[in-house]
């Protein structure tokens, strides 16, 4: 049995094109701990576990209807959001608009690189 499209021959006088709009490359789970998500551009998660200064996972989010913010609580686009650190290992566009992103909380990844002998 051979290969499906094994020879492809182009006229050279006509305008031969081929888009292929497809994922390339595998994603491997990294760590026991970590966790795969996949969201789309634009969106509250893009904003939380993309920045530089601190990546965060969302935990819960509320209306801001008059209440009182939280100290584990950051505002965005007019809503309060409970967040927790993370470390991004991996990242793939899936699609026009959207993510697939390997993470693990960020006290989990330090804990592998705590030495165990009790120094």
């Amino acid at each position: 049995m051979g290969l499906l499209y094994s020879h492809y021959e182009a006229n050279p006088v006509t305008n031969n094109s081929l888009k292929i709009n497809a994922v390339s490359g595998t994603l491997t789970k990294t760590y026991r701990e970590s966790y795969f998500i996949n969201f789309q551009k634009e969106s509250p998660m893009e904003h939380f576990y993309f920045r530089e200064d601190r990546p965060c996972r969302i935990i819960s989010k509320r209306e801001t209807y008059g209440n009182i913010k939280r100290e584990d609580e950051e505002r965005y686009n007019g809503k309060f959001y409970t967040l927790k650190e993370v470390v991004v290992l991996q990242v793939m566009i899936t699609g026009e608009d959207s993510y697939l992103v390997e993470a693990i909380d960020k006290e989990n990844y330090e804990k592998m690189f705590v030495d165990n002998k009790g120094e």
